[in-house]
């Protein structure tokens, strides 16, 4: 096990109604004026906005909304409203949401300080030294940023899609009442499901020492997730699931599964790199076109490894370590179908001549991206994608 530091100050506040404490809880850190973050008009349908509208008033807390934050948040959006934000002495930004608006309200929080293009956080311009604070009321299982320290953000126009990690980014509070993911749509919380994996999936196959306790942990969160996504899309209401899936998005991503590893995600930046060009695909459902395509070029040089991973995760029992590797392989991808999920990129409409283009994004700052067992080179990246094309 490596020397590290860890560092995670994010309060959750877990369970029923948790939401209607919003007020008091902004009110006990002394924050007086709020700006109110959220995405396409969910928060306005379910309720929740109104609620927690009235959470704040009741706590004599002025508060100030901005909308419209689209699946695989923009920039154009938070360099429209920065200038504004700017003359309103905000002390707190509360996303209601999920990844997408999160993320956002971190880079707003970010640039509320800084006088440059706040892309420039995303680009690694510079590094960031003062954030607002940022509180969540999560609604939906997914991407984790509730607790993280990343924030991913599209370049629109560029056709750019990069995040940056800073510990500026660990939220102040997430409030996660399992019952707001009820109304979830079955397509988004399949996709959900698939991130939050894949956030603790790439940290497992990084390279770890005998015992090591992260990847224990990994493989107890992963076997977890598994069993409540089935139990979920077959039980939309059920609490118990909802709820492992809600506090499984937290621990995937908050770095509780790297503790004492390096930790690298090669596949999200192949996702990365699809999303700049289509942003249309969600950013779980290209997770799970892509992460078995890779898989099938790395399981053969770390057998043990992914061996280990299906015997863990979805109990194969195949002695043989190379065959039960490609097992794991293959019962990953069949539990991906059970959710719905496609399982190649024709079905976003990606055109195989763009797939060189792709390349080309993902390979525009480096020449290669490293592995400890293969690096991934220009042609390897580009198997990748026919194969999952």
């Amino acid at each position: 096990m490596k020397n590290f530091t860890y560092y995670n100050p994010t309060t959750i506040h877990f369970g029923r109604d948790q939401e209607k404490n919003v007020g008091k809880i902004i009110k006990s850190y002394g924050f007086s004026r709020v700006l109110i973050h959220y995405g396409q008009g969910s928060v306005i349908r379910s309720g929740l906005l109104d609620t927690v509208r009235q959470s704040l008033i009741e706590q004599a807390i002025t508060f100030i909304e901005i909308g419209g934050v689209q699946p695989n948040p923009e920039i154009s959006l938070i360099r429209e409203v920065l200038p504004q934000l700017k003359n309103e002495k905000i002390d707190l930004v509360l996303a209601l949401g999920g990844g997408s608006v999160i993320d956002s309200a971190k880079l707003i929080a970010h640039g509320y300080f800084y006088n440059g293009d706040p892309f420039d956080f995303s680009l690694h311009k510079t590094k960031p030294t003062k954030a607002l604070p940022v509180g969540v009321i999560l609604t939906i299982s997914a991407a984790g940023s509730e607790s993280s320290t990343s924030s991913v953000i599209s370049d629109e126009f560029n056709h750019i899609k990069i995040g940056f990690n800073s510990d500026t980014n660990r939220p102040l509070f997430a409030i996660e009442n399992p019952e707001l993911t009820y109304s979830v749509s079955p397509t988004q919380t399949a996709a959900g499901i698939v991130d939050m994996m894949m956030h603790t999936i790439e940290r497992y196959f990084n390279p770890s020492e005998e015992f090591e306790l992260s990847d224990a942990i990994a493989e107890g969160l992963l076997h977890s997730i598994v069993g409540a996504g089935l139990k979920v899309m077959e039980e939309p209401n059920n609490y118990q699931a909802r709820a492992n899936l809600m506090l499984g998005s937290s621990l995937a991503h908050n770095g509780l599964t790297s503790l004492g590893k390096p930790s690298s995600m090669p596949v999200h930046l192949l996702e990365h790199a699809l999303g700049g060009l289509y942003p249309r695909v969600t950013h779980g459902v290209g997770l799970a076109v892509l992460f078995p395509a890779w898989a099938k070029q790395y399981y053969q040089i770390d057998q043990a490894k992914f061996a280990r991973f299906a015997r863990r995760v979805f109990d194969v029992q195949e002695p043989d370590d190379e065959k039960a590797a490609f097992a794991g392989i293959v019962a990953l991808e069949n539990f991906y179908h059970k959710l719905g999920m496609p399982n190649n990129l024709k079905t976003f409409g990606v055109t195989e001549e763009a797939l060189p283009l792709i390349v080309n994004h993902l390979f525009s700052d480096c020449d290669v991206i490293k592995h400890h067992l293969k690096p991934l080179d220009r042609n390897l990246a580009l198997k990748i994608f026919r194969a999952a094309y």
